[in-house]
């Protein structure tokens, strides 16, 4: 602003009216006047873009200054300047509509507030943090036991097909002909083969195909022409690897394909019980989708202000039959499609508010704010990887709902809970409990844990 000063365009802020600047030539008083002068501009016209602060007021709140320029002396006139008067309305409007832009594709739970600041801003105020304070965090995650593994799996039975393939076409050029090279290519395939049974390692995927370009397939033009074996053979593993991914791919496209399905019916799943949920009371929620599904819930007064504590348990009902709900959808899949993939199911119980704050500077649409709150989001990330203390397996199992608590309070309402949904038939009355084993920076977390029926008779009511 320091280099504004005295200038014509502070002179049309200050006086909020559209002003002519006729020669630059003539009148040049600041070194932004000069520089322009220098690319060529010779006459201006000013439109400030601003709104009175008050009705009885002539001062007001510059929003921004729009300026005309011309290669030509004179050039503006005092129609221009009417003309530019009665624009102003229209450029104002764009201008805040621009604004609030940024706040676009916002959860419809919070909009509200974040239209009520790009409505604060488009009025040219200063920036205010968007803070929901004193919401309740509700937590669970639906997910793939062992999906790694089941990848790795799919990689192995990958590399060892496309092996076999490079192995038959090696053979084949042996049988048409007598050649050493040929045999130790032979003797080094089968070599990898067995490795590939016995492990795959981390980087295989890359490191084996990589050994195959430079080890066999540079040969396969030669090869081709050593009888009509090896040309077959060379053709069936080029069919093979005929993809975008230019090797063998086939169970790692049914895992794909099967990962994809079963995140695409959870999501699914879960956005009708989302509506249901909605209608209870707003409230925001993320849901992410990796391998499996988790969701992210913070309610409160902050976000509904007609919200109770009977709006709050309501929600925590709901939650964990949506996550029930959630079970049943992938031992559908499990029966429809015949897989091994497994879903475990964790619910992380929490009585106590947090503050969530939108930070513009992240991807994030909020994050906790406070050392208060950090515990929460450790043990949100860590929990579902989370041993027995006394048995040190996993506290989530397939086919089970977990739900992680701190409190008695909190066990004695899940609790409830609980033989809420064995009353409705969504889990079995067996209910096994024990303690967290110490996360890092965290201990005392206990849990439960029940298994999902397979069949609800009372699912018509969705």
């Amino acid at each position: 602003m320091a280099s504004l000063k005295g200038s014509h365009f502070l002179r049309a802020a200050k006086a909020n009216q559209v002003q002519i600047v006729g020669d630059l030539s003539t009148d040049c008083p600041t070194d932004c006047e000069a520089m322009l002068l220098q690319q060529g501009w010779r006459s201006l016209l000013l439109i400030p873009l601003g709104v009175a602060t008050s009705e009885s007021s002539d001062s007001g709140q510059l929003l921004g200054l729009v300026a005309l320029l011309s290669d030509r002396p004179n050039q503006f006139t005092p129609q221009d300047t009417k003309n530019a008067s009665e624009l102003i309305l229209a450029l104002t409007s764009a201008l805040r509509q621009a604004s609030q832009q940024q706040f676009a594709h916002i959860h419809p739970a919070v909009a509200w507030r974040f239209l009520q600041e790009a409505e604060r801003r488009s009025w040219g105020l200063l920036p205010q943090p968007i803070i929901f304070a004193n919401v309740y965090p509700l937590y669970g995650i639906s997910d793939i036991r062992g999906s790694s593994q089941e990848r790795n799996r799919a990689i192995q039975a990958d590399l060892i097909e496309q092996f076999r393939l490079g192995f038959a076409i090696v053979e084949a050029v042996c049988q048409s002909q007598d050649t050493a090279l040929g045999k130790q290519l032979q003797h080094d395939l089968l070599t990898y083969i067995k490795r590939l049974e016995e492990k795959v390692t981390v980087d295989a995927e890359i490191t084996a195909i990589q050994y195959l370009k430079t080890h066999l397939e540079i040969y396969f033009d030669y090869f081709a022409q050593c009888g009509e074996a090896a040309k077959t053979a060379v053709e069936a593993y080029r069919q093979a690897c005929k993809n975008v991914h230019q090797c063998v791919y086939q169970a790692r496209s049914q895992y794909d394909r099967m990962v994809n399905e079963v995140n695409t019916q959870l999501q699914q799943t879960w956005d009708r019980w989302q509506m249901r949920m909605q209608k209870i009371s707003p409230h925001y929620c993320d849901c992410e989708l990796t391998d499996g599904i988790d969701h992210m819930i913070y309610t409160g007064a902050s976000i509904d202000p007609k919200f109770t504590p009977f709006h709050l348990h309501s929600l925590r009902y709901e939650q964990l039959r949506a996550v029930c709900e959630c079970a049943r959808t992938a031992l559908k899949i499990q029966a429809q499609y015949d897989t091994q993939l497994e879903l475990t199911h964790l619910v992380l119980a929490q009585d106590i508010t947090v503050d969530i704050i939108h930070d513009e500077k992240t991807e994030k649409t909020f994050d906790v704010r406070g050392t208060r709150d950090t515990r929460y989001e450790i043990v949100k990330k860590r929990i579902d990887k989370a041993l027995d203390s006394h048995s040190r397996d996993r506290i989530t199992q397939p086919r089970m709902l977990t739900i992680v608590y701190s409190t008695e309070e909190e066990w004695q309402e899940y609790q409830q809970y609980l033989q809420y949904l064995i009353r409705e038939s969504w889990l079995a009355p067996e209910i096994e409990s024990g303690a967290v084993e110490s996360l890092q920076g965290v201990e005392g977390l206990k849990f439960a844990r029940v298994r999902i029926l397979p069949e609800n008779p009372q699912a018509e009511s969705l």
